[in-house]
């Protein structure tokens, strides 16, 4: 997205800057280094194949779930799926 012709035309009229000169980089690129992370990232991976499911929590729990996302600046899906993981984890083998 640019300049039109008629804001080209008011630059030329009002002595302003020349437009290669509006869109020059001003700093010079630094490379940025990513650190790596190692440790596992709740969630599902991407590509793979996903499930819609509804739940219906009591409101305390609700309220207790969204509190405890927005403390940590996590989304609350995160949080129950790393609970519903933790949670087979423990009682997968288990007979009922």
């Amino acid at each position: 997205m640019g300049l039109g012709d008629r804001g080209k035309r008011r630059i030329k009229i009002d002595a302003s800057p020349r437009t290669d000169d509006l869109f020059k980089p001003t700093e010079a690129r630094a490379e940025v280094v990513q650190p790596e992370n190692t440790a596992k990232k709740t969630g599902r991976p991407r590509g793979g194949p996903v499930k819609a499911k509804t739940f219906t929590l009591p409101l305390e729990l609700n309220q207790r779930l969204r509190r405890f996302a927005f403390e940590h600046e996590c989304k609350e899906v995160d949080v129950v799926r790393a609970a519903l993981e933790a949670y087979l984890a423990r009682h997968e083998g288990k007979t009922q």
